[in-house]
């Protein structure tokens, strides 16, 4: 159970910092994203490299799991191309793995390098780890990724092989500049095995990140100021280009309208005449295919026209439709009504296109019926026109002819009066190189899109360069498109320019790239600086501590040779201290038995006083003599007590120590007696006897401690005056400590 517990908790902590590691990698990410120099496809400073180093070296190959997921979710959110993921989603998600793969694999790489060659004992502890560190951990396994990644996307069509040598730089510099910069930045502030970085994390840190900053602060200047130029110029420039486009349109189709005027103007026109002011159009104004006329023909009107035309000269003429299986002309079906084009003037036109039926084309049709009923020009969508010199994309415009002096106010009008329609092809590309030709197109892809059409007719001209477009939106940071819409014959045309590669490489500043390598030299040089100082001022609180070390032992000796000679001095004075107390000790051994004597005569007396005193026939006299003579007796016979001891301690008797059984009150109270005399009506004397308990005690210390003790209070109390306070009571301790003898005291004892 215990060991199921601690499997749970440490699968939770590696899931946690796996979590914790893509999170990191995804924010750095798109904070070094921000550093993308156009028109680069990655950042010149890559942090989310050097996070995944550091996390693989602190807490093992188990991170590998974080840092792929980090890199999937960051290449997700940064697509190669616009609406990539939308447009190709099986794709580009097969893309955004491979990609984060390599990121994966480059990391792994990259720290097998790392401990291989610069981790003896520690990563970046000595001068030759920090450049193993630099080489083999940044210039070297950046390799991996970026070979791997932009050949990727060079094989599956998402950057032109053009630009892969520069994508390829900036990704390698990119990685390799992320794991120099923030490698050691994570395993200074996270790692706890060396020891060279304890307590130095502020002043190894705080150097690397301020360079570090101010350089990007400066490339991040640099480049929204190089980015504001380049949008200010692209601004301008394609704003001339979209009025070019504008007057293009508008010229192209005003020859229309002139052709229509000039029906308007006639009473009657013939195949000649119209041929005659169709030339000129067509001439200057290659993008028009044609001009033609095209009449309105009623069921019953159909054989009388077709008919008229063959009396003209037209042999075989008859109206015309495409079969929809064979796609050859046929005669046109039965219905209400018919457009067959009568006139058309075209140097590339194929001849049996003259009496196809116009009307029959849903296309045309729809173009025609909103010109009728508005009396305006209108333009078809995107149409296949097929003449002799091949098949070209492009659009067909219509205009109205009415019938002169039929009113036409009215939709109702317009239906009843119209006689038939002028009509123009337009080829798309021809249109677009007529209205920009002469012009510096380099760098620029536009498009002319049809915002009324089906999404897969919209598009009416792209440019060659169309495809690097977005590669280099990508890498702006910002949207550069410039868009205009015209409003071409009741429909929107939308013109847009977009800038390539190319353009960023045209346009671009060299300050940024200076910015960059001269910060990022400094910023490497203050890397290897700080982290030598460290490591220099590790060595000097080593050697120093060696040198105190070596200074305390010396100190030690020192101090043993000075305590072994105070203590042979001690020796001496103690020997001295002996000697001079056997000395005393032989003087009061003489000087006890002499006292020994004198007492003993005393005591003599006092026992001839005694007997004496039983022959006194006064009562209170012998009562008197008797009290004294006890009194004697027993100072004397203390004094002896004394001298014994005086001779126990100086060693010339052998001890004989009297224990008593004896209450403690009364050998107090005796002590009192012969203390009251000695002491001064200054000094007052308090007893508290609350215990009566019977001890065994030597009778004769007891009184020489208390009458020391006494005569000590006494001296000190001579001037001033005080009390002596004696207490005696019964106290119960437990494991209490003796001072003198070191015993553990447990259980009941009398306290004086």
């Amino acid at each position: 159970m215990i060991l199921k517990t601690i499997a749970q908790r440490q699968f939770l902590i590696t899931f946690l910092q796996i979590i914790g590691v893509a999170a990191a990698y995804f924010i750095t990410g798109k904070l070094g994203d921000l550093l993308a120099i156009p028109p680069s496809y990655a950042t010149v400073i890559f942090p989310s490299s050097g996070i995944a180093l550091a996390s693989i070296l602190l807490y093992g190959n188990r991170m590998a799991g974080g840092v792929l997921l980090g890199a999937f979710l960051l290449n997700a959110s940064i697509p190669v191309t616009p609406n990539y993921f939308l447009e190709n989603l099986n794709s580009a998600l097969l893309i955004t793995l491979a990609i984060s793969s390599g990121a994966t694999l480059q990391a792994v790489v990259a720290a097998y390098l790392v401990r291989r060659f610069a981790s003896t004992p520690n990563i970046l502890s000595n001068p030759k780890n920090i450049l193993l560190f630099l080489f083999y951990g940044g210039f070297v396994s950046a390799l991996v990724n970026s070979t791997f990644s932009v050949s990727l996307l060079v094989a599956t069509g998402q950057m032109s092989a053009e630009a892969f040598l520069l994508n390829w730089l900036s990704w390698w510099g990119g990685d390799a500049l992320g794991i120099i910069i923030f490698t050691p930045l994570v395993l200074v502030c996270l790692s706890t095995e060396n020891p060279v970085w304890q307590g130095r994390r502020k002043a190894i840190t705080l150097p690397i990140l301020t360079m570090f900053l101010l350089t990007v602060m400066a490339i991040f200047y640099e480049i929204e100021t190089s980015n504001s130029r380049i949008k200010m110029e692209f601004d301008q420039r394609t704003k001339e280009l979209s009025s070019l486009m504008e007057t293009a349109i508008i010229s192209n189709l005003n020859a229309l309208r002139f052709l229509n005027d000039f029906y308007i103007t006639s009473k009657f026109v013939d195949e000649n005449q119209f041929q005659t002011f169709a030339a000129f159009p067509l001439k200057i104004f290659p993008s028009m295919l044609n001009l033609g006329f095209a009449p309105v023909i009623k069921a019953a009107e159909r054989e009388k026209f077709e008919n008229s035309l063959k009396r003209n000269g037209v042999s075989n003429f008859q109206i015309t439709e495409q079969d929809a299986e064979t796609k050859k002309l046929v005669r046109a079906g039965n219905r209400p009504e018919y457009t067959p084009i009568s006139f058309i003037e075209s140097n590339k036109l194929s001849d049996n296109i003259r009496n196809l039926d116009l009307y029959f084309m849903p296309s045309r049709r729809d173009a025609m019926d909103k010109a009728r009923d508005t009396g305006e020009l209108f333009v078809t969508t995107n149409v296949t026109l097929v003449y002799e010199m091949g098949k070209y994309n492009g659009v067909v415009a219509f205009i109205p002819v009415y019938q002169t002096g039929l009113p036409h106010g009215t939709i109702a009008e317009r239906r009843a009066a119209i006689l038939g329609y002028n009509f123009a092809a337009f080829r798309n590309v021809e249109m677009v190189k007529f209205a920009l030709k002469n012009q510096n197109l380099a760098g620029l892809s536009y498009r002319l899109i049809d915002n009324n059409a089906p999404v897969e007719k919209e598009l009416l001209f792209a440019s060659d360069e169309q495809e690097t477009a977005p590669e280099a939106l990508r890498n702006t940071n910002m949207l550069m498109r410039h868009t205009t819409f015209n409003l071409v014959g009741g429909r929107v045309w939308r013109f847009e320019l977009t800038p390539t590669a190319d353009y960023f490489l045209e346009h671009r500043s060299a300050n940024v790239w200076s910015i960059l390598w001269l910060g990022l030299t400094l910023t490497i040089i203050t890397i290897i600086t700080v982290l030598l100082s460290a490591i220099r001022q590790f060595e000097l609180v080593i050697s120093n501590a060696e040198l105190a070390f070596q200074n305390s032992e010396k100190e030690k000796r020192a101090a043993e040779l000075i305590e072994f000679h105070l203590k042979n001095d001690q020796l001496k004075s103690q020997l001295n201290h002996m000697q001079k107390l056997e000395s005393i000790g032989r003087l009061t051994s003489g000087i006890a038995h002499d006292f020994n004597n004198i007492l003993a005569c005393m005591l003599g007396y006092n026992e001839i006083n005694k007997m004496d005193s039983e022959d006194i026939t006064d009562e209170s006299l012998r009562a008197s003599v008797e009290n004294n003579t006890k009194q004697i007796d027993l100072a004397g016979k203390r004094a002896v007590e004394l001298i014994n001891k005086m001779l126990i301690y100086c060693r010339q008797d052998k001890p004989k120590t009297k224990i008593d059984v004896q209450s403690t009150t009364e050998v107090i109270h005796e002590v009192l007696a012969m203390l009251r005399p000695a002491l001064t009506s200054r000094i007052q004397i308090e007893t508290v006897l609350e215990s009566d308990a019977i001890i065994q005690m030597d009778t004769i210390d007891l009184h020489q401690i208390l009458t020391n003790l006494a005569i000590n209070a006494r001296d000190s109390m001579r001037e001033m005056g005080g009390v002596i306070a004696i207490s005696l009571k019964k106290v119960r301790t437990t494991n209490g400590n003796c001072a003198a003898c070191a015993a553990v005291l447990d259980g009941e004892f009398i306290e004086l």
